[in-house]
């Protein structure tokens, strides 16, 4: 299912889904399959790359007026994750 998160953290950086519902759902997901264990059967990396999404997506708080300096609005999440996406070496997939 790793996979699956990674093609949804791509869909919401080519604009598909919110900045809110990917937070929203991304946070579930990767909780799911901590829970089940299933972040060790993933490909070399991967794990660290979710993981760093996940902390991403834990960050976003779409209020301005209530967001802390360490928290992400849209744009800071959508850049954020970009970069972790970009940097994925994604030739463990082949």
């Amino acid at each position: 299912m790793s996979v699956l998160m990674f093609k949804f953290a791509e869909r919401f950086v080519n604009g598909w889904i919110s900045a809110q519902s990917f937070s929203d759902a991304y946070v579930q997901l990767w909780k799911i399959e901590r829970d089940f264990d299933l972040l060790r059967e993933d490909f070399p990396g991967l794990n660290e790359c979710l993981s760093a999404i996940f902390c991403l997506a834990d960050m976003y708080e779409p209020d301005e007026v209530s967001r802390a300096d360490y928290e992400l609005g849209d744009e800071g999440l959508l850049r954020e994750v970009s970069n972790v996406l970009t940097s994925f070496d994604r030739s463990v997939f082949d």
